[in-house]
């Protein structure tokens, strides 16, 4: 648990409100970054909003694993969740869902006997019906301010069985300050950068976090792509991305598109999954308004959980808005080196472009630094002194 909120997906939530990461069985899973396995986050402002929209996403990033002591052979185990989560596991009701194919319901009645194959871990019924996330959130405010600064936990909960509600033991096994990686405190947006400098700014949903030495900047350019209405085009763009994603391993590029990246619908963003991207440090959404109105991003919510496990931030653009910067000339003007990295693409090259940063800024890199705390974030062309 951390008293302040890293990892903001909807503009509702509030970073000193805190967030949770919960599993259930031993809280390795929680801790530890596994491999397609995650737990459910949770922000304590607003615990019932997720980033997962559909059934399919949420079953897809519920928890598919719980680690367990077997008391047999003294080992640790991983074993699929529906070995153990049967409609009589204790308390079962208030950590499963039913996946009923469209959407996935809260378990009503203790009398139904669901398959185990059906139920899914999404801990809504603890955080609807009990008063865990406020109990939890009282905790972290409690020792933030003792602590005199944002702190981070490990906890474990026991469920005790009672009506109309159940009650908590909460055990704290670890409490310490956040570390700056987690949460920065003296990170600072410089406010003297030159003019000619900057790439780009934001102040809507900003994460926590500073991006340095980036060299490669992959750019979409948002009108082309939505004035083309070519599908086959826009999935040689997605085709494009995931072959940049594989040639730039090892070097720190950042991702800028149009859109919503990871739409299943194309004419609202690149259509790729995370398999495309992970490479990436950033996954930027430029928003090109349509009809007089700005579009609603997705904040990198498509595959959210998997930016938080492998710390790419996401972040949105609105070049519109009068008090943000968008250095257009610098993308239109900077030469595009897509040719001689996918040359079977160069046609394609009107529409994205590969920019090596020290080629077009006398070796400087790309920084880019991010308040939460302020909700701001810059861009800008930065001499590194090695």
């Amino acid at each position: 648990g951390f008293s302040r909120n890293p990892f903001i997906w909807n503009n509702k939530l509030k970073r000193e409100d805190g967030f949770l990461r919960i599993v259930l069985g031993l809280g390795t899973r929680a801790v530890d970054r596994v491999s397609r396995d995650y737990p459910r986050m949770i922000g304590l402002s607003h615990p019932l909003i997720r980033p997962e929209k559909t059934a399919r996403d949420i079953i897809r990033y519920s928890q598919q694993f719980i680690d367990v002591i077997d008391l047999e052979e003294g080992e640790v185990k991983s074993v699929p969740v529906s070995e153990v989560l049967t409609c009589d596991f204790p308390g079962y009701q208030y950590i499963a869902s039913v996946d009923e194919g469209d959407y996935v319901k809260p378990v009503f009645s203790l009398g139904s006997q669901i398959p185990p194959e059906d139920l899914v871990l999404t801990f809504d019924n603890l955080l609807k019906n009990t008063d865990f996330a406020k109990i939890m959130k009282t905790i972290l405010k409690k020792l933030e301010r003792h602590y005199g600064r944002p702190v981070d936990i490990e906890f474990t909960v026991e469920l005790i069985p009672g009506y109309p509600k159940p009650s908590f033991k909460i055990y704290l096994l670890q409490c310490r300050p956040l570390s700056n990686r987690d949460w920065d405190p003296n990170i600072v947006v410089p406010q003297n950068i030159p003019k000619q400098d900057q790439v780009f700014t934001s102040n809507r949903i900003v994460p926590q976090g500073i991006v340095d030495r980036i060299k490669y900047i992959v750019y979409i350019d948002p009108e082309r792509y939505i004035q083309t209405h070519d599908n086959s085009l826009r999935l040689d763009l997605a085709r494009i991305v995931s072959r940049l994603n594989k040639q730039l391993e090892g070097a720190d590029f950042i991702l800028m598109g149009p859109g919503r990246w990871g739409s299943s619908n194309a004419d609202l963003g690149v259509k790729i999954s995370y398999a495309d991207i992970y490479n990436t440090s950033m996954l930027i959404e430029i928003a090109i308004p349509r009809n007089g109105a700005d579009p609603e991003l997705s904040y990198g919510t498509h595959f959210f959980q998997d930016l938080v496990e492998t710390n790419i931030y996401p972040l949105a653009l609105f070049p519109e808005n009068a008090e943000t910067v968008f250095n257009k000339a610098f993308f239109d003007q900077a030469p595009n080196q897509l040719a001689s990295l996918l040359p079977q693409y160069s046609d394609l090259s009107d529409y994205i472009k590969v920019i090596s940063v020290p080629e077009v800024s006398q070796g400087r890199l790309l920084r880019v630094v991010m308040s939460a705390n302020h909700n701001q974030a810059l861009a800008y062309l930065h001499q590194y002194e090695d």
